[in-house]
């Protein structure tokens, strides 16, 4: 297995695992005045780090630019977008 199908089955595990945390409620752990779900910390770690390290390897190989790597980056984009919805950030509040 190389890195590029690795980054896809992480985006696609990333993307399982948020679409379980929207739906379920499980055991609640209170962090940085915030309540959530245990298995959001998985969801949050993915969702942060998996776009870095996808963008890092699009750009070592400029060349070799794969339909596996664009996926997984557009996997993991959104999700972010649906973290931001459904935790209901505002960055620019009124």
């Amino acid at each position: 297995m190389n890195k590029k199908n690795i980054y896809l089955a992480l985006s696609l595990l990333s993307f399982l695992l948020l679409v379980i945390a929207m739906f379920t409620n499980g055991a609640k752990i209170t962090l940085f005045e915030i309540e959530f779900a245990v298995i959001w910390i998985p969801v949050w770690i993915l969702s942060l780090f998996l776009p870095l390290l996808i963008l890092a390897a699009l750009v070592v190989d400029r060349n070799e630019i794969s339909k596996r790597l664009i996926i997984s980056l557009l996997l993991t984009l959104i999700n972010m977008f649906f973290l931001i919805r459904f935790f209901a950030f505002e960055f620019f509040p009124e």
